[in-house]
């Protein structure tokens, strides 16, 4: 921020106040079994007493809790009736990885977070900590929001759906990782990705025939909040049941770690080549050669920070599809 004077941050101005959108109360406010899928892979491992913490105050609160490592285990518990009926919340111990999935596995099913991954998002965009015993509180006061979430390739993704250069590095972190993931994990995928991935033109349109464009990075958020402090889309709505797309059209790497360093310092610059516009739905395109579509792997695609199946794909939002927990305001 201080490298010179352009470089401004109106991101806390122009960020949407979580607690501006409407709360309830929690349909399912009067059972009181609390379900915890635990992600033994997500984050450093520094606040794992977190979830001991969670669990005895859930009892003390006179909930009844099971905690489950392995998802198929959790499925099959949470599909039986009996559990149907007492079921306050299935909460996501892990990162913005571990929502998404639990998402996917159990639409409809009210969530809390109990953020223990290298990236939490979605808990931080709504103030939630590491916090066992602060979790434990706030799915007891039973209050929560209703957001949208998109649609890709038929998953769900609740932060943002990208494809190009940082869909890359998604897909080279994950393809060395073998444990849990920091933050200088990044590093080397980041270098590599800016030095060596080549921008290749994709073709986006929507209902409207004035929306169609190409570009060669290509962001679809719901909520705005990008990692490790970018600031793509300070003014998504995660309830608006509109989806925010923003498409960079730089051909060369030297545009795109350009594009990438201006979003992240905020300047002023940092909309030039950039189309913005907010729609229900659209579809993505991969390039052409002649006539004939690249292989479905040429343009790397990633949703909520994990691998995810390539072009093309047609995007849409699902309004108010994810009840989740908060605190109250």
């Amino acid at each position: 921020m201080t490298l010179c004077g352009c470089f401004v941050s109106a991101f806390e101005s122009t960020l949407l106040n979580p607690s501006s959108l409407p709360s309830e109360l929690c349909e399912t406010a009067q059972r009181r079994l609390v379900l915890i899928q635990r992600n033994p892979r997500s984050g450093s491992g520094v606040y794992r007493g977190e979830l001991l913490a969670l669990v005895r105050r859930l009892r003390q609160l006179q909930f009844r809790t099971r905690m489950f490592r392995n998802r198929t285990a959790l499925d099959q518990y949470a599909a039986l009736p009996q559990v149907r009926e007492q079921l306050r919340c299935i909460v996501a111990a892990g990162g913005d990885g571990t929502v998404t999935d639990l998402v996917n596995r159990h639409p409809g099913v009210p969530l809390a977070i109990l953020p223990l991954g290298t990236e939490n998002l979605l808990a931080g965009y709504f103030g939630l900590k590491p916090d066992g015993f602060q979790t434990a509180e706030f799915i007891n006061a039973g209050m929560v929001r209703k957001l949208d979430s998109g649609m890709a390739a038929g998953r769900r993704f609740l932060l943002m759906w990208s494809a190009g250069v940082d869909a890359k590095i998604v897909h080279d972190v994950h393809s060395s990782r073998t444990g849990n993931i920091r933050r200088f994990n990044y590093l080397l995928p980041v270098i590599r990705g800016f030095c060596q991935y080549r921008p290749r033109p994709m073709t986006f349109m929507t209902d409207d025939p004035a929306q169609t464009a190409t570009g060669t990075f290509l962001l679809v958020t719901n909520i705005p909040a990008y990692g490790m402090g970018f600031r793509f889309s300070p003014d998504a709505i995660p309830d608006d049941g509109l989806l925010d797309v923003r498409v960079f059209s730089g051909k060369t790497r030297l545009s795109s770690f350009l594009h990438a360093a201006s979003v992240r310092l905020s300047c002023p610059w940092r909309e030039s080549g950039v189309t913005r516009l907010l729609t229900r739905e659209l579809t993505i395109l991969p390039p052409d050669s002649n006539g004939v579509a690249a292989a479905p792997d040429a343009i790397p695609v990633q949703t909520d920070g994990d691998p995810a199946e390539g072009l093309p794909v047609k995007i849409g939002v699902d309004p108010k599809s994810l009840t989740l927990l908060v605190p109250c305001s």
